[in-house]
């Protein structure tokens, strides 16, 4: 049968950005779901997240067969095919085929029936395959399932021309594994509203496509659009059913309220492809696909650039597609089968436009860890010394720097007025992209064609997002080196939406983010300690998080050493890291004390002490112990409180880095070491002295880690690990959701904590090598990439080090940030080759960010040294906030704390 076809219409930039947003729309919707497929439904107040896993298992960001079927349709329909036609339909047949005995991940039940005995019966690839689904629902009442209308959103671009040819190939491509009525309504509906959406960015189409189905079945679709408005998508939970899968995801749609444009408050309408996405994941029961469906139609009304940069970052699949191959594909089919005039989007490199200035590469005047350069700089060939670069304008097949692993951050921006439907969040996303890059420890390219007008508009964002300064004062000093050209003024929209971007208010009325100091830049040394009061400490919280991070880092650490196999019942034995904590923070209330009594306190040395008492209660050198440490008059040795705990007085693992420390007449230094251990004791051990510093002078802070942890660990490395990890809990100490919400929409209150603490690094620590930094950012990194992944935890913290214990820690606490995830991330920390350490660091991480509230119930309330740890939180925040003892100028309210606290 010969098959006339209508001319495709011109498609604008506007509707080549919905098209585009087609196919990575499904991609997208179809990750984000397969996490929670078939699992517990979301409540209304989690947030789905790409973190991999479900049915697969599957990397974070992979999809399914929902997208990888629609893949096998793509590959044909992106040649300028009529899908309707048999030769078509055998291609797409044959690629079903090849996918299913060389990449699918997940196959539905009747598509794998149907192609199995398709493939058995020979013949032609499209009318065997056809007749088999024939077979199949004629003797199957539950013949409906939703298969052929996750994958049908490539058909519709492939038809943009004629409502009715359109109508024709979803028919026809359904038919191939569901030729059910249910399935091809469906799939006439949902490409109707995706050509609709595509060409006038409306929503409208669906109900338009009635018109297409069969007269009869007219009034029952009607019905069921208005039953799907009517109620939340979770109300169609029957969604393996085409019908209840096309009514959940028009639900999600439909009853998600479109965001107002409100650039300074960090609204866009755009955003509502992100909130129908999660609605329709919260859906529950098939997850995957009734995102995927629903992404699909919220990609051609939104378009690429309404996808979050993140997501796009992030998702990839069979077979080995990732963003950029997705948006090539449905560009190809949209355009007929055709390449532009400069060969996008199927060249390997898109030349720089012509009258453009030669390659340049100009460091951004408030962060020279930004390079403003233009397309041409990535033409000339000369190696460009970044990390990851940030286009945007249109970009190449190839990889963007020939030869080296950078990541490579897409941007859908167009220089023209009239030309970008989400013109404010787009830039806000990629000035977001920029300073997430940054915050990694990343050097970043940012550029565009020219480099004159998208990349100096960006750069602006970015640098008001990073310093606070004034968007006049941000324009100016770029203008100044910007010395290739300046076309911002002559594009208004463009030059207006910097300036409703870089307010005060759409920053989230944070405070500047700190900028990375230069080489050779004079830091302002501070030997003195800073002012002991601690604001967050007043906080109704505080205690919680203080609580949260002894009682984490004690759970984590019986966890891990029991490898993540606790018994249903009974009490929990501690560790002996769980033994030395409790020492240190009784220490550092007691040199607390002696500041306030004395005047003057050296805390290691007090600290020294308190590890001494550990030691005469282990029975190790008790003698030696007591003539170092016993005064006349006063036989009371151990005194304090602790040393009247039976179970400290256990053996309860092996310390022998700090035994054998303990053992010297003189304690360790870092300038004079008494021992060359960089174990992990050295870390997990020190943890408690985050409370004291947190909040105030981080460079103090490292320091007197640094002196604590080589009290009995000499390598650099090991102290380096205890003060940096003084630092990261300062800050999840004393982070705020609200600030994190405002900086970052889908970045989480932990990971945004331990990026910032990674940002501040290089000022807190001066003994902070470049190495040090490049592993922190890598775990982080690693922990948004590939969450949650064995191996990586594995490679990441390979023995029984501090340096091993910090980056497993934080690759774990960042694997799992949500409150309700702190049980999972404690026993997967335990898989670590050395699984006490990693969970005890991840445990006091976790907790200092959500609270003792978050930790494990069953596994906090059987804990035998909890109500001890407890104790000490509180005594710790009762000594900074109001010295219970007083000082040596009055007396204080409690006449017994310097007996449990003695200041030495």
């Amino acid at each position: 049968m010969v098959h006339a076809r209508k001319p495709r219409p011109y498609l604008d930039s506007l509707g080549t950005d919905r098209a585009a947003g087609v196919l990575l729309g499904a991609a997208v919707g179809d990750a984000l779901g397969v996490p929670y497929e078939f699992a517990a439904r979301l409540r209304e107040d989690q947030q789905p997240q790409m973190i991999g896993g479900g049915l697969g298992p599957y990397e974070p960001g992979e999809y399914s067969d929902d997208t990888q079927m629609q893949v096998c349709i793509a590959d044909v329909a992106a040649t300028g095919a009529d899908l309707r036609t048999p030769e078509a339909l055998d291609q797409i047949a044959a690629h079903f085929q090849q996918w299913l005995s060389g990449g699918a991940t997940d196959v539905g039940s009747q598509t794998r029936t149907v192609l199995d005995v398709a493939r058995q019966a020979g013949g032609a690839p499209g009318a065997a395959l056809s007749e088999a689904a024939r077979g199949f629902t004629a003797g199957n009442d539950r013949a409906a399932g939703n298969g052929s209308l996750m994958r049908t959103g490539i058909v519709a671009l492939a038809h943009l021309g004629d409502a009715a040819e359109m109508a024709e190939a979803a028919v026809a491509v359904s038919a191939l594994t569901h030729p059910d009525p249910d399935c091809a309504d469906a799939c006439v509906l949902w490409c109707s509203g995706i050509r609709t959406a595509v060409l006038e960015g409306t929503f409208d189409g669906v109900r338009a496509g009635l018109d297409l189905l069969p007269a009869e079945r007219r009034a029952l679709w009607a019905e069921r659009l208005d039953e799907a408005e009517a109620h939340p998508p979770h109300h169609f939970g029957n969604n393996g059913w085409v019908v209840h899968a096309f009514q959940a995801a028009w639900s999600a749609i439909a009853r998600t309220p479109v965001p107002e444009l409100s650039p300074a408050g960090g609204s866009f309408p755009a955003q509502h492809l992100r909130l129908a996405l999660e609605a329709a994941v919260r859906a529950g029961k098939d997850t995957d696909t009734v995102a995927a469906i629903a992404g699909a139609l919220l990609g051609a009304r939104w378009g690429c650039s309404g996808i979050p940069l993140q997501w796009q970052q992030a998702v990839h699949g069979w077979p080995g597609h990732r963003q950029a191959d997705l948006v090539r594909l449905a560009v190809l089919t949209a355009r007929g089968g055709s390449d532009d005039a400069a060969g996008w989007p199927s060249a390997a490199r898109v030349p720089a436009p012509a009258g453009a200035p030669r390659g340049f590469a100009i460091p951004h005047p408030h962060d020279p860890g930004v390079v403003l350069g233009n397309l041409a700089l990535l033409q000339d060939g000369e190696p460009v010394d970044v990390d990851a670069v940030v286009s945007l304008c249109r970009m190449g097949t190839d990889p963007v720097l020939s030869g080296a692993d950078a990541e490579h951050v897409r941007v859908w921006l167009v220089d023209s007025d009239g030309n970008n439907a989400n013109l404010h969040y787009v830039v806000d996303q990629a000035a977001r992209e920029v300073l997430r890059l940054r915050r990694e420890g990343k050097r970043v390219l940012l550029h565009c064609a020219a480099g004159q007008s998208r990349t100096p508009a960006v750069a602006a964002v970015y640098s008001h997002l990073a310093t606070g300064i004034d968007t006049e004062t941000v324009l100016s000093d770029l203008r100044e080196v910007l010395l290739h050209g300046w076309q911002l003024s002559a594009h208004p929209e463009l030059h207006d939406a910097v300036h409703a971007l870089a307010t005060p208010a759409a920053s989230g009325g944070t405070s500047p983010v700190r900028r990375p100091r230069e080489v050779g830049e004079v830091r302002e040394e501070r030997d003195a300690e800073p002012e002991r009061q601690t604001e967050f400490l007043q906080e109704k919280w505080a205690a919680s998080r203080v609580r949260g991070l002894l009682l984490g880092l004690a759970v984590g650490d019986t966890l891990g050493a029991a490898r993540g196999k606790l018994p249903a019942e009974g009490t929990l034995r501690a560790g002996v890291s769980t033994q030395l904590a409790c020492f240190t923070a009784e220490g550092t209330i007691r040199a607390l004390v002696r500041g306030d009594h004395k005047g003057i306190c050296h805390p290691p040395s007090v600290i020294w002490h308190a590890y001494c008492r550990w030691a005469a209660l282990q029975g190790i050198e008790v003698e030696r112990m007591r003539r170092r440490w016993v005064t006349a008059g006063d036989e009371r040795w151990p005194n304090g409180w602790l040393a009247q705990v039976p179970v400290l007085a256990q053996r309860r693992g092996s310390a022998p880095a700090t035994v054998a420390a303990l053992s010297k007449i003189e304690q360790g230094t870092v300038g004079k070491p008494t021992t060359t251990s960089r174990g992990c004791h050295a870390l997990t051990r020190t943890l408690p002295v985050a409370v004291v510093f947190a909040g105030r002078g981080p460079e103090y802070g490292a320091s007197q880690a640094r002196e604590i942890a080589a009290l009995t660990h000499g390598d650099p490395a090991a102290q380096s690990a205890a003060a940096h990890a003084t630092v990261l809990l300062g800050h999840c100490l004393t982070s705020t959701p609200e600030v994190q919400e405002a900086l970052f929409v889908v970045q989480s209150q932990v990971r945004q904590a331990l990026m910032d603490a990674i940002h501040a690094l290089p000022d807190a620590d001066p003994g902070l090598t470049t190495k040090e930094l490049e592993q922190l950012t890598k775990a982080l990194e690693q922990a948004d990439r590939h969450p949650a992944n064995p191996k990586r935890l594995a490679h990441l913290a390979p023995d029984a080090t501090a340096p091993s214990a910090l980056l497993g820690g934080l690759y774990v606490a960042a694997s799992f940030p949500e409150r309700d995830q702190v049980d999972a991330a404690l026993r997967f920390a335990a898989g670590a080759p050395d699984g006490d350490s990693v969970a005890c660091v991840t445990g006091a991480l976790l907790g200092a960010v959500h609270g003792a509230e978050a930790l494990p119930v069953d596994l906090v309330s059987r804990h035998e040294l909890a109500w001890v740890l407890d104790t000490l939180a509180r005594d710790l925040v009762a000594q900074i906030v109001d010295s219970p003892s007083g000082g040596g100028y009055g007396g204080g309210w409690d006449p017994h704390w310097w007996d449990r606290y003695p200041g030495w």
